[in-house]
């Protein structure tokens, strides 16, 4: 990045962050897609008196009624809470890149720029939901929680996760690992407090609201036709005997071989998230928000590359982690996830979606699949590597300095 102080120092990244912006805008009014009936609809009964979950269903949890209230307050109409929600979610995309622009400040020549230009790429490629889906919200909650806790501050670390967590709940994968940086670098009372202040609201909603209810909705869930067991039975559909289907919440592959594959995903999905859990806890060495980030994109990708559900907007939850690991000592562990980003705007939306992929779309959403696996692998690796060289002695008594002060 340029040196702080020259002219090119304060315009260039303003001029960036304007000029990345600009081709998203016309998206604010674009046709209402997704899930947009659903927030308005929600907040409107929330608004009128009635009771989240009892009175009316809603599969997020408390927090996300709080993202959509504000603009369902200033609409009248769906059309005007869809500008009113995309502008609210403008300012969150705007803070995203404002804080990668910022991580990078350190960084000499192109990497300076390499995370925000990664995000803005993704984000472009995904420009026909991105202000009509509240995953902004939580994934720039995740984003704010790493670079917190990097910097050390630690309870506003944890007050941001807890937010994403109350927002849309896979946040929760990072809360093993937000402890054992904590605890190492002697700040665990800080984030307790932090997350403790963050979660009284939300204990105090779960005393008056049948929450339990969403899980219920989520656990109903079958294979989704984007995920890595959904894409390969119906790149094999001849064989597998499986049927594209529009179930309540999305497409789902089922019939054929699709029962017994969820019987064998969903334990695997846990086991495999639960160990990229473990591992996340693992030391990590390096200065920057780029080290905790490594270990942050581990449970997330194991999360979204396990799972039996996937949807488009998942990459986003990714691709935010994996922009910081764009540095020169770090950047293959992000090249996989961010491909894969990349490649789902080729199946999303695409020809066919409704009524079932085409052979080759269909393979393409395999490997887009693939690719997340991958990186979930190269971090794996890099986690037990990492370990195993700093609980090496020889290693790290090669790696002392000497009487000099040499190495």
């Amino acid at each position: 990045m340029p040196e702080r102080g020259t002219p090119r120092a304060s315009w260039f990244p303003v001029a960036l962050l304007v000029v990345s912006l600009v081709p998203l805008l016309p998206t604010l009014q674009a046709h209402a897609v997704g899930d947009l009936p659903l927030y308005f609809d929600a907040a409107r009964a929330w608004l009128s008196g009635r009771t989240p979950y009892a009175d009316f269903p809603f599969e997020y949890p408390p927090y996300a009624l709080l993202a959509f209230a504000p603009a369902a307050l200033v609409s009248s109409t769906l059309r005007e809470f869809q500008v009113a929600f995309g502008l609210e979610l403008l300012a969150v995309d705007v803070a995203i890149r404002v804080a990668l622009l910022r991580a990078g400040r350190r960084r000499r020549g192109a990497w300076a720029y390499a995370p925000f230009l990664a995000y803005a790429v993704v984000a472009q490629l995904q420009a026909f939901w991105l202000y009509k889906r509240f995953d902004l919200i939580p994934a720039g909650l995740a984003l704010a929680a790493v670079l917190l806790l990097s910097r050390g501050a630690a309870g506003r670390a944890a007050a941001a996760l807890v937010a994403g967590i109350g927002t849309k709940v896979y946040p929760v994968v990072l809360v093993p690992l937000a402890l054992a940086h904590a605890r190492r670098s002697g700040a665990l009372r800080r984030l307790l407090l932090g997350a403790a202040l963050a979660a009284a609201p939300l204990a105090a909603l779960a005393l008056v609201w049948p929450l339990l209810r969403a899980v219920g909705f989520h656990s109903a869930r079958g294979l989704q036709v984007e995920s890595l067991w959904a894409s390969v039975l119906w790149l094999f559909r001849d064989w597998s005997g499986v049927q594209w289907m529009h179930a309540p919440a999305s497409y789902e592959v089922q019939g054929g071989l699709a029962p017994a594959v969820l019987r064998i995903a969903v334990p695997v999905w846990v086991l495999g998230t639960a160990v990229g859990v473990l591992l996340s806890c693992r030391r990590v060495d390096g200065p920057g928000p780029g080290a905790l980030s490594e270990r942050a994109l581990l449970p997330l990708l194991a999360l979204v590359a396990l799972g039996p559900v996937f949807s488009p907007q998942y990459v986003l939850w990714t691709s935010t982690l994996a922009a910081l690991l764009l540095e020169p000592r770090r950047w293959p562990l992000a090249a996989a996830p961010l491909a894969a980003a990349v490649l789902t705007r080729v199946t999303y939306p695409a020809p066919g979606y409704q009524t079932g992929l085409s052979t080759a779309l269909t393979a393409v959403l395999v490997l887009r699949n693939l690719l997340l696996l991958l990186g979930l692998v190269l971090l794996a690796r890099a986690a037990l590597g990492g370990a195993r060289s700093s609980d090496d002695p020889a290693r790290r008594l090669r790696s002392a300095p000497d009487a000099t002060g040499s190495r």
